[in-house]
């Protein structure tokens, strides 16, 4: 069996874990990045999705601290403007960016940020990849972490895991998780529309679930958007199954989508997802601390998943730059209990604020109608605090 050598060992070759070997990186630890997928590094097309990311301001200025944002820039269309409808109560809510010279956030394809990570990464002699490399067991051995994956051992000092919601590593080593099933889809549709966005981003709160609009860079001079709509499953698959030419979608999102972006023009690609939400017992286990998805998902509703999943990264990058700055041994239990000290909190309170949004905004009863139209009228009266919320939605 081939034995392989690391300092750190990043399970999981999506957005977190390629950022993550990205920012160690520089510290001259030497990775091994592994993946599970069969990737093709030399084929222009790395992968299939065609999902957004919503990068907030503060995730932004992370980026740039790291020499990323230059890369990303010229990819990423600004939110200058955020529109919350909520249907059920008949009240709005604007939201524009009080800081200048800095915007309330900005969407970039997936694709284009994994591709930029990779290609940077490539240059990396420190780096590594295993791809189609997927783990059977996980054992400690004389102060190292072993992973045996086909006919591979890999051997690190610490593991970090950024292997998604369903996460291998943490089924390996028995960490325990809450999880939340909404019993929901969320169906993703980028399309084209005749009305340019203004840069604006819409939430709609329905009684099926909010809809998020976002806006999108144009593309051969034609305004592209980005839908997420959280619905039943049966609706989501309807519409998912319909196929991009269907006449039938374009009327669904017309209905929905007209007064502020036009008529659909083309629908250019359809993802469905389940719904659902966890968060770790705790972010670390015996030479191992988990990110990003691999730690807690949450509702979309408020776009914040991959913020989150950044600050992990931001935390892990911190700790290795402390430890080695002072010679200290990375992976021991108090290396993984400081991380997990440092991120636990904010990821159990978005944890808890989406679902508590979620919950609250699906309710139709008269009571809750005017419990949140009064919301809405007290934030649009009071500068101070919608100001506050807009610093809380870009992380400053």
């Amino acid at each position: 069996m081939k034995e392989l050598y690391c300092d750190l060992h990043i399970v999981g070759g999506a957005l977190t874990g390629l950022l993550a070997a990205y920012c160690a990186s520089d510290l001259g630890f030497k990775i091994i990045v592994s993946e599970r997928k069969k990737l093709n590094f030399n084929n222009k097309k790395i992968t299939d999705d065609t999902r957004t990311t919503a990068i907030a301001e503060g995730s932004k200025a992370f980026l740039e601290s790291q020499g990323l944002w230059k890369l990303i820039k010229n990819f990423a269309e600004p939110i200058k403007k955020i529109k919350v409808v909520d249907i059920t109560a008949n009240s709005n809510l604007n939201f524009y960016n009080p800081i200048p010279q800095s915007n309330l956030g900005y969407i970039v394809k997936n694709s284009k940020l994994i591709s930029i990570l990779i290609s940077e990464l490539k240059k990396k002699i420190n780096v590594n990849f295993e791809t189609d490399s997927n783990i059977k067991s996980i054992s400690n051995y004389n102060k190292k972490i072993i992973s045996l994956s086909n006919s591979k051992k890999i051997i690190s000092k610490l593991i970090i895991a950024a292997d998604g919601k369903n996460s291998t590593v943490r089924k390996l080593l028995r960490t325990n998780l809450f999880k939340k099933n909404y019993n929901e889809k969320a169906v993703v549709i980028n399309f084209f529309h005749e009305s340019p966005h203004k840069n604006t981003a819409y939430e709609f709160f329905l009684k099926t679930g909010p809809m998020a609009i976002l806006p999108m860079q144009t593309e051969k001079r034609r305004n592209q958007s980005a839908l997420i709509w959280s619905n039943e499953p049966g609706i989501v698959d309807l519409i998912a199954r319909s196929g991009l030419h269907s006449q039938y979608v374009k009327e669904i999102l017309n209905e929905k989508i007209y007064p502020y972006l036009g008529n659909v023009t083309k629908i250019n690609s359809i993802q469905a997802f389940p719904l659902s939400a966890h968060i770790n017992e705790k972010f670390y286990n015996d030479k191992t601390i988990y990110v990003g998805d691999a730690a807690h998902s949450i509702h979309p509703i408020a776009g914040q998943g991959w913020n989150l999943g950044l600050r992990d990264v931001k935390t892990v990058k911190e700790l290795l730059f402390k430890f080695k700055e002072q010679d200290l041994e990375i992976g021991t239990k108090n290396f993984c209990k400081m991380y997990n000290d440092s991120c636990y909190y904010d990821a159990y309170r978005l944890y808890e604020i989406t679902d508590k949004l979620d919950w609250v905004f699906k309710k139709d009863q008269p009571y809750f109608k005017f419990l949140k139209k009064t919301g809405f009228n007290l934030i649009n009266k009071n500068t101070a605090l919608k100001e506050r919320i807009v610093q809380f939605a870009m992380g400053v």
